[in-house]
């Protein structure tokens, strides 16, 4: 597992003021603002992450892959944080009370029928939920002031990019540009 990427995905929760407490590979994470009701979409963008109670969040930094059904099937070590010492870990940390499971990856399938195979196939295996990379890169892009000096090295180096506007280019095409 990528280290970077772990920080990556902790700093998301952090910026959206979530409580994120690392544990190997996996994050536990709670909103001390919880978003009102509604329901989140399975592939979550910002607004549904936001929804979020508390879940357990494993990133999955396999950059060069989408995830298609056959890479799922082949992959039980993507689902091993849904088990043993992480469940028993996670239920005493949320109190047993209820959490999402969360996988944030590279992406799916640009094809929408192996996309809905590898959905159906992560529901299965008691996902609740998806957030890709590109999602968790452009909230963070987006949240972060490069006026600001930040204490975490990741939102630090995230910031002096943006200062000399490293993302200028990017910045409209990054998800989220007109919301």
């Amino acid at each position: 597992m990528s280290y970077t990427s772990i920080l990556l995905v902790k700093e998301f929760f952090s910026l959206h003021g979530f409580l994120a407490l690392p544990y190997e590979d996996i994050l536990l994470v709670k909103n001390s603002n919880p978003g009102k009701g509604g329901t989140r979409s399975y592939l979550m963008e910002i607004e549904d992450v936001l929804r979020i109670e508390q879940a357990v969040v494993k990133p999955v930094a396999w950059h060069t892959l989408k995830f298609v059904p056959s890479v799922l099937k082949q992959s039980p070590e993507i689902f091993r944080f849904l088990e043993g010492d992480f469940l028993s870990l996670t239920k005493k940390v949320f109190s047993a009370e209820g959490f999402s499971r969360v996988l944030v990856i590279p992406g799916l399938p640009a094809s929408s029928e192996l996309k809905e195979q590898s959905i159906t196939y992560l529901k299965e295996k008691g996902i609740d939920g998806v957030i890709c990379f590109p999602t968790v890169l452009a909230a963070l892009i987006k949240k972060i002031n490069p006026r600001r000096v930040y204490l975490s090295q990741t939102n630090e180096l995230l910031r002096i990019l943006k200062f000399y506007e490293f993302f200028k280019e990017e910045q409209p095409s990054l998800p989220f540009r007109g919301k």
